[in-house]
């Protein structure tokens, strides 16, 4: 099976455990085709028996470790080995290179000068190509001398033993590699049987197992058994007293059928490391609405709230009324923002005492009372507190804001442009006075030079803008903004 399908096999690995949790040493595992079979893809006939084996501490492993003593013979006049006891141990490689470990240990004594012929056991694995002979002068540190080649070649120790960098292997490192069932036409399985090293059954054995993967497919039989009987079941079914009490995994619903969950020590929901007896970590509790405390919802409204021994469905309590506050300016909305800042205009000071923060005018240097007139009194906050109509008069006062309309200088020295600006309520006549100020020169290189008022009537009059300079520099200019004001007596 080995030597025909290792091109197209996949590999069982893993470890078996006896009922004790020890590990089965050096068993011999036995598949058996249940029917034959041709190769996907080749038309070559698959061995309908296989044999793996089990290593020291359990692991499947595709060579078996040699058992038996070195067979060893001694002759003398043949070689150079100086007299002395030395220490022999074997070892058997495939036809990849890969070892098991080494037999029972074998003291051999040279009374003289002479050789040593290793050779085959008696009985030699079909999956092994040859041995690797360890020898020494010192029991535990044999190193490796040569191999010999095939079941029927022996290795010639013709002198005296040298210390090499090759020491005994301490794993079995030969792979199980066996044709998986789902590269064999027809589909089906194996039956697999388990005997120790002294040639006895293990009970639970024989198993029918079915090996999926393809060519480079591996199963680790750790995880659990293959087991078939028409339907894969893998890892092994779920057991009530597993093997050293190792993880049991499910790939589809677990239906108690009303039968209750007892004893359980820690319920991951989300998590495969749970920390409290409840470990909800994430997934649709946490990420979808609702789920049941106590066999039940609650009623509308009610909160998950603590009793002091345990959280329930309970009164939330008043909560207070949350109001989301928006900021006008002449009942306009203004854009929402996380912050809402006072200016220097205003005070604020924390009330400690009443939980509150005050905002109030900034205080000015103005002693409350000391600035009054016939007609008004103010405070220290600059506040009007007190006023009246006083002396009738028959003065119109007008103020004007212009912030559209304005004109712009063509580009170069004392250029300008001159608009018309409309009072928003005639006066009685032209007779009154206007004064203006304008805002920054804006534009590059802009420089206003000259502003003036001209053509007045009773509801209109006339602003002239100017550049000034001769340095050739000056660009085009215009102000945003020219606060006006008119007083007719």
């Amino acid at each position: 099976m080995l030597a025909t399908a290792t091109a197209y096999g996949g590999t069982v690995t893993g470890t078996l455990q006896g009922p004790s949790g020890l590990p089965i040493k050096n068993a011999t595992l036995n598949f058996g085709l249940q029917q034959a079979g041709l190769m996907v893809g080749t038309g070559s006939v698959v061995p309908t028996t296989a044999l793996c084996y089990t290593s020291a501490d359990g692991s499947v492993v595709g060579t078996p470790n040699p058992l038996t003593l070195p067979n060893v013979s001694i002759t003398y006049g043949s070689g150079t080995a100086a007299p002395g006891i030395y220490y022999i141990v074997y070892s058997f490689y495939n036809s990849a290179g890969y070892e098991t470990l080494a037999s029972p240990e074998l003291e051999v004594q040279l009374t003289g000068t002479g050789s040593m012929i290793i050779s085959p056991p008696a009985t030699f694995p079909a999956s092994a190509a040859g041995m690797t002979v360890y020898v020494g002068s010192v029991s535990g540190a044999e190193t490796a001398q040569g191999n010999s080649t095939g079941s029927s070649g022996t290795f010639v120790q013709n002198e005296t033993p040298v210390t090499t960098s090759i020491q005994i292997p301490t794993a079995n490192t030969s792979p199980c590699t066996i044709a998986f069932n789902d590269t064999i036409i027809p589909y089906s399985g194996y039956n697999v049987s388990l005997i120790s090293s002294s040639g006895n059954a293990y009970p639970g054995w024989p198993q029918t197992w079915q090996l999926n993967g393809g060519v480079s497919g591996i199963v680790n039989i750790s995880n659990g058994a293959p087991l078939w009987n028409g339907t894969i079941v893998y890892p092994q079914p779920i057991l009530s007293q597993p093997l050293n009490h190792g993880p049991q995994s499910l790939s589809g619903l677990l239906n108690m059928t009303g039968y209750n969950l007892l004893n359980v020590g820690a319920l991951g929901i989300g998590t495969s490391t749970p920390a409290y007896p409840l470990d909800v970590e994430n997934g649709y509790i946490n990420t979808n609405l609702g789920y049941l405390v106590a066999g039940g919802a609650g009623t509308t409204g009610e909160c998950l709230v603590s009793n002091g021994a345990f959280f329930g469905p309970g009164s939330c309590g008043t909560l207070p009324t949350i109001y989301y506050q928006y900021v006008q300016t002449n009942t306009s909305f203004l854009a929402q923002e996380p912050y809402l800042n006072f200016t220097p205009r205003f005070a604020l000071d924390t009330n400690a005492g009443a939980t509150r923060t005050d905002v109030d005018l900034a205080s000015t240097a103005v002693t409350p009372g000391s600035y009054t007139n016939s007609n008004i009194t103010v405070d220290g906050y600059g506040r009007v507190t007190a006023a009246s109509n006083g002396a009738s008069s028959t003065q119109v006062i007008q103020p004007l804001i212009i912030n559209s309309g304005i004109c712009t200088t063509a580009t170069g020295a004392y250029q300008f442009c001159s608009f018309t600006v409309s009072w928003p309520t005639a006066f009685a006549n032209s007779n009154y006075a206007v004064t203006c100020t304008p805002g920054p020169a804006q534009g590059t290189n802009a420089v206003l030079a000259n502003f003036a008022i001209s053509n007045q009537t009773a509801t209109t009059f006339e602003i002239t803008l100017q550049n000034g300079g001769t340095s050739g520099a000056e660009g085009a200019t215009t102000v945003f903004q020219i606060d006006c004001i008119g007083i007719h007596p």
